[in-house]
């Protein structure tokens, strides 16, 4: 009889092999992650499969894959022709393409961020919109909330959207008290039941504020503590957001109003463009980015692809997070071979220390090559940042990960005036000179753990 058992146990372990490792060949378009699958089906098929259908591959539900294109207004008679071939990209993926006349200001620390958030709610006329992925309990982030409150009295439309997962920890009687002021605030995709836990993918990683349409904070920058407080005991993060006022925060509000309509099916009055609003052509010039279910499919990997290939003098980066997927690495190491000036900077520790591991063997590559890489040893890096030559910048919320290629809702703008592009330069050139370069010294037992942990990168 034991005989028998032992024939069927491993006729049904090699089938549930077999269909397991063709599940994830069909499933993982982008192979980062597959060698670690394939590892965890073979020591045990029927606990990798269900492991794998649970919480593997690039899960996106049928509510999420039906979302159609941001709808975002564009001038009356705007230009049919686009300008470069960035932006004939733009328009062949239906972007929007870029709007002049925007007023840009750059918001690289903590108490700047708050202050500017502070700022653009008061000036809130007629509404005034907010979306986070983190939402904390601190004094900063209470300020926020009680800002926001004033406004829903005083009669101005208030809306905030959380996400489920990013803000899990955040009591419902935090939001509820914009509730009672008048507004509204909701948790995007709440991971109330356990069914939630299988669609961890496509969680609403933007953040953005807009005030009546008009103007707007968009980056890297949660309503948390440590990004909204220099004082925090040493611990302030340094991130990049952008504070616009012009035509672009009109497309940035439609993006709030097209996330709001999907999880409440509220539809909100948002600000259409005509040329009374729009500032003068010498402002900056923007394209609005949306990345995710609701933007042109793959888009950051499009952008990416194209700009590393279009670089003639200089690539730099900063992201707490580096795991690129692998066809975007060929094109970095690739333009490192050609003499590009390829640039790296991330913090020297981030909070998320199984991805620390995981960059380890991407830099060993790319160092090989020509890569500079700068590790800021002070204080956590939370900008999401890349400059191509002078001719284009990408400020949001978007990593350098897979997980913001193609896993996550995203936000960022393209900025294409060279006078902006200087200004990041000028930050990124300042924030890298406090910086220690090269890889950090591993030890064979470090260097074994980052290739076990970058088998699962994706899942980071």
């Amino acid at each position: 009889m034991i005989w028998i058992v032992a024939y069927v146990s491993s006729v049904v372990g090699a089938f549930l092999t077999i269909l397991a490792m063709t599940i994830i060949r069909n499933e993982q378009r982008h192979s980062v992650g597959r060698i670690g699958w394939l590892g965890l089906v073979l020591l045990s098929p029927p606990v990798g499969l269900l492991l794998f259908l649970w919480l593997g591959g690039r899960k996106i539900s049928a509510e999420h894959e039906q979302r159609n294109l941001v709808d975002m207004p564009t001038l009356p008679g705007a230009e049919a022709e686009p300008r470069d071939s960035l932006e004939r990209l733009s328009s062949s993926r239906s972007l929007c393409l870029p709007t002049n006349g925007n007023d840009v200001r750059l918001l690289n620390r903590p108490s700047n961020v708050r202050d500017a958030f502070l700022e653009l709610i008061d000036s809130a006329g007629e509404s005034i919109y907010v979306m986070t992925f983190i939402l904390d309990k601190s004094e900063s982030s209470a300020a926020i909330i009680d800002a926001l409150c004033d406004k829903a009295r005083s009669g101005v439309r208030v809306r905030l959207l959380v996400d489920g997962f990013g803000s899990f920890m955040v009591p419902e009687e935090q939001l509820q008290k914009v509730r009672d002021a008048g507004g509204r605030a909701h948790r995007f995709k709440a991971m109330s039941k356990l069914s939630r836990l299988a669609y961890l993918n496509f969680r609403n990683h933007r953040k953005l504020a807009v005030a009546d349409g008009e103007r707007a904070i968009l980056g890297g920058a949660n309503i948390v503590d440590d990004e909204l407080n220099d004082d925090s005991d040493g611990r302030a993060w340094i991130d990049m957001s952008l504070r616009i006022e012009g035509p672009a925060a009109a497309q940035l509000q439609a993006v709030f109003c097209s996330d709001w309509k999907f999880e409440t099916d509220e539809e909100l009055p948002r600000r259409e463009l005509d040329e009374a609003g729009v500032g003068p052509n010498d402002g900056s010039r923007l394209t609005v980015l949306p990345i995710g279910p609701d933007g042109p499919d793959e888009i950051l990997e499009d952008f990416w692809q194209f700009a590393i290939h279009r670089a003639e003098r200089r690539i730099w980066i900063a992201t707490p997070y580096f795991v690129p997927p692998p066809v975007t690495m060929r094109a970095l190491e690739s333009a490192c071979r050609r003499g590009i000036d390829v640039q790296v900077l991330v913090p020297q520790v981030s909070d998320l220390r199984p991805v620390d591991y995981a960059r380890h063997d991407y830099f060993k590559d790319l160092v090989e090559v020509g890569c500079k890489v700068h590790r800021y040893p002070k204080r956590m890096v939370h900008a999401k940042v890349g400059i191509v030559d002078d001719w284009v910048a990408l400020v949001g919320s978007a990593n350098f990960d897979v997980r913001s290629f193609f896993l996550n809702y995203e936000l960022s703008v393209l900025v294409h005036d060279k006078a902006t592009i200087a200004e990041v330069s000028n930050w990124y050139e300042d924030l890298s000179r406090d910086c220690d370069s090269g890889l950090t010294d591993h030890s064979r037992s470090r260097s074994a753990l980052a290739t076990a942990v970058r088998m699962f990168a994706d899942e980071l």
